[in-house]
């Protein structure tokens, strides 16, 4: 994928969160099986790192006394994630930085007990800089720590295929993109459009060798047929 429309699709989705980011924060629903499952291993102490961290959702669900620090590259959903943060009496830091800028890893410190890409990696485009994202993200690890990625399985739910758009909208053709990736449609107080790539089980896998860990745990959760999500929890190889 060129460059250019790399920076196109980032700035795509910087928009969107941008613009839509009370909306979006106010869509999620009120439970997530699988992400409940994955953060009742944290405990009190832990260094949580939240990459793409958005509305904060998974501070609210740590155990208290873990320091945690967010990230995320939209100002918007950073400052109602800070709201809701003070508004709950929980402490946190939170970050304005963007995951395809490679020098990110210096104000994100560490290393953590754990690592969340929820909802992140199928956001950055081009193949490269996934690898690139989770060869960073493993570096931060504490040696027992736990890097964990969710991502979206849109493909799974009728309902979200159909808001599929065609490249065009965007100027773009299916020879300008990589295979998996998709332009979705958003209409909740307004319309607006989401580059996103679809990250599967061999991908997961993937992204895990290359940066040098083991997949401990491989699972689908959420939605009315539990896979809406597909959750991974990676190690450090020995």
């Amino acid at each position: 994928m060129q460059n250019k429309t790399i920076q196109l699709l980032n700035q795509l989705n910087r928009d969107f969160y941008d613009a839509f980011a009370v909306a979006f924060a106010e869509s999620r629903g009120p439970s997530e099986p699988g992400l409940e499952r994955v953060l009742a291993e944290v405990m009190p102490g832990n260094h949580v790192l939240d990459l793409g961290c958005g509305q904060g959702r998974v501070l609210h669900r740590l155990p208290a006394g873990c320091a945690y620090v967010g990230l995320d590259f939209s100002r918007e959903l950073l400052a109602v994630a800070a709201a809701r943060a003070a508004e709950a009496g929980r402490v946190a830091r939170f970050i304005v930085a963007d995951l395809l800028d490679p020098g990110w890893p210096a104000q994100a410190g560490g290393p953590y007990d754990w690592i969340v890409l929820r909802a992140v990696l199928q956001h950055i485009p081009g193949a490269e800089h996934r690898r690139r994202v989770v060869q960073q993200a493993a570096a931060l690890l504490a040696p027992a720590g736990t890097l964990v990625l969710a991502n979206w399985q849109f493909l799974e739910v009728d309902r979200l295929r159909r808001r599929i758009l065609p490249w065009a909208e965007l100027g773009l053709t299916e020879a300008d993109v990589e295979p998996g990736d998709y332009l979705l449609d958003w209409r909740r107080e307004g319309q607006g459009r989401r580059y996103v790539h679809w990250v599967d089980e061999d991908e997961t896998r993937a992204l895990a060798a290359a940066a040098g860990l083991t997949v401990a745990a491989l699972f689908h959760a959420d939605g009315h047929e539990n896979r809406l999500t597909l959750y991974a929890l990676l190690k450090i190889a020995s």
